[in-house]
């Protein structure tokens, strides 16, 4: 019976592998866990064998518990050679891996949280080299400690076999980095010709992710900072939460989620300052909050994005089912990275790169749906130049239908002029005079005499060409009356009409007479500043605010009150074509100086919005 002993000890040993498959060494391992992580080898020896647990699945996975954990395997040589054989651990952020009895005499110590030169093997993985003659046992103890995921995701080899599997995954590796570099450059190169912050937002977001990649693989600690150790534990709840800030920046201005409704906008507001959160948890804070709150992190905005792509698609927003689907391969592989690291899906080359997977699939698609959306806005300029390009066509054919009726009338006189000189001459006369106020009245709204928004277009277009020939500055104010519909409640139409007149009249005395005033529609006004730059648009803007503030409305014995809300955008352009843009530009200054309480001028920049 005493001869029986070391047979049944060695009854759950581990062939060693041949050939180019590896072996999973999960099911003949078993596990001891140090609640106090004060255990050393000796004491670990000592213990009972009911003390120790069977493993039972491919992986030794524990979680996030940041305890302790002892693991015992025993194999075998059951070859007629040495064919020196590798264990890999396959997960490179374990903070302490120490194993014992590979060679019987050394200690391997290594870890993401200790020197990287300590390792034995020159790899962003743990390596550790085996060495078991023919016939030969042996038992192997690994403790294994860290505030991250606990799973060892070990497999056996050969040499020969490491070495194989080494070059076909970095031949995959550099494909999938190669991939987002690509990435990041067609898109950095799109930002700076188009100079469409949606871009350089995605380039942000393609970096970061690339370097979460890199660091979650191993290589930072390799190549970049091999013993600055408490950046390296840091840096992986870092890049994540700074990759998904940038996402979200994408996202929202991708899918134009400032002009939607505000229940969106409150919705990214707060995955912001989530992100923000853990930024600042990742720098000042423990660890595993940090860790734990990435993962949230990335889970709620996935989710978040996935949910809000899908209602801009049903509320008629095209570009947004690409965004969907890439949004849906993010959270699958997400989900699959965190519930493997968890310990609730089992380790597999699958599961380990299935973030790698899912996000190089959702950048490809996110470049498609860009480039979809560079489509639209092309679409949508062809509709807008056809449309201007039919609305001069019909002002041919008018302009074309006058000259013939002046030619009719002036043959039918010429038929007369013997008889009729001095009346024929007076009657040219109305007539001249009749084609000059039908001009004129063609080019003015019939309400406040002002200009119409023909007009304005009209004149823009020439001001902008001469600003860009003679590089001065232009500026363009958008005005608005604020609450106009509360004084047609109250006051009835006809007031609304005499407060109309009453601010054009007070906005076009305190213009120059090189400037133009129009009306814009509704109760908006556009008013156009030659040679005038950024600093005299707003004191200009500021002072017909005031004025029209101190002297409100009369009519019938009372006295409206009116308040302007005013938007500008002023410089000198770089394109003479540029007239729809700058009144779409000072439109959005408007837009913001009526968000932020209306009765206040406003001026958009090209980099930030500025309130005056």
């Amino acid at each position: 019976m005493l001869l029986l002993v070391p047979a049944l000890t060695w009854a759950q040993s581990m062939p060693l592998p041949i050939g180019q498959t590896p072996a999973l060494p999960g099911p003949y391992m078993e596990y001891w866990e140090d609640s106090g992580g004060g255990a050393d080898i000796t004491d670990v020896r000592a213990l009972p064998d009911s003390a120790w647990q069977a493993v039972a699945r491919r992986d030794a996975s524990f979680g996030y518990s940041g305890n302790s954990y002892w693991l015992r395997l025993d194999v075998n040589n059951p070859h007629k050679r040495s064919l020196g054989w590798v264990l890999l651990i396959g997960n490179p952020l374990l903070d302490q891996l120490d194993a014992y009895g590979l060679d019987g005499t050394r200690i391997y110590r290594a870890g993401d949280q200790r020197p990287f030169d300590w390792r034995w093997v020159e790899h962003r993985q743990l390596v550790l080299p085996l060495h078991v003659e023919p016939g030969e046992q042996q038992r192997i103890w690994l403790r294994m400690q860290t505030d991250g995921s606990a799973n060892l995701s070990a497999s056996l080899m050969t040499r020969e076999a490491f070495d194989h599997q080494e070059q076909r995954s970095l031949l995959l590796q550099g494909l999938f980095f190669g991939a987002l570099l690509a990435m990041l450059i067609y898109s950095l190169s799109i930002f700076c010709i188009t100079r469409d912050r949606n871009y350089l937002w995605y380039s942000l977001f393609v970096a970061s992710f690339g370097l979460y990649q890199f660091i979650q693989l191993g290589f930072a600690l390799q190549w970049l900072w091999p013993n600055a150790l408490a950046w390296h534990q840091l840096s992986f709840p870092f890049s994540s939460a700074l990759a998904t800030l940038c996402g979200i920046h994408f996202t929202y201005g991708v899918l134009e989620l400032g002009q939607a409704a505000r229940p969106y906008r409150w919705s990214v507001n707060a995955l912001k300052a989530g992100a923000w959160l853990v930024l600042g948890m990742a720098l000042f804070g423990p660890y595993a909050p940090a860790l734990i709150g990435s993962f949230v992190l990335v889970a709620a905005c996935a989710l978040a994005a996935f949910v809000i792509t899908l209602l801009r698609w049903r509320g008629g927003y095209p570009a947004a089912r690409l965004f969907a689907l890439g949004w849906f391969v993010l959270i699958a592989a997400s989900l699959a990275s965190i519930l493997t690291g968890t310990g609730l899906l089992p380790y597999s080359q699958l599961t380990q790169h299935a973030q790698q997977i899912g996000g190089l699939i959702e950048m490809t698609v996110f470049s498609i749906a860009l480039a979809s959306r560079i489509r639209l806005i092309q679409d949508a300029e062809r509709q807008a130049q056809a449309k201007l390009i039919e609305q001069e066509r019909r002002l041919r054919n008018e302009q074309t239908k006058h000259l013939e009726l002046q030619t009719q009338i002036s043959d039918s006189l010429e038929q007369r002029v013997q008889e009729r000189t001095s009346t024929l001459q007076d009657t040219l006369q109305q007539l001249s005079k009749a084609n000059m106020r039908l001009a004129e009245l063609n080019r003015r709204d019939g309400l406040t005499g002002l200009f119409n928004r023909q007009t304005l277009s009209e004149e823009l277009t020439r001001a902008c060409a001469r600003a860009e020939r003679s590089r001065q500055s232009l500026a363009v104010l958008m005005l608005d009356l604020d609450h106009f519909k509360q004084v047609n409640d109250r006051y009835g139409h006809l007031a609304g009409d005499a407060c109309l007149r009453h601010a054009a009249q007070r906005i076009q005395q305190r213009l120059r007479s090189s400037d133009l005033l129009a009306r814009f529609g509704g109760e908006e006004f556009v008013a156009l500043l030659d040679s005038t730059d950024l600093t005299g648009a707003l004191d200009l803007a500021e002072q017909l605010r005031e004025d029209l503030a101190r002297n409100p409305c009369p009519y019938q014995q009372q006295s409206i009150a009116l308040s302007l809300s005013i938007g500008l955008h002023a410089g000198v352009p770089s394109d003479p074509g540029c007239a729809e843009h700058w009144l779409e530009l000072a439109d959005r200054a408007l837009y913001r100086a009526k968000a932020g309480g209306r009765n206040r001028v406003v001026s958009y920049e090209a980099r930030a919005f500025n309130d005056a």
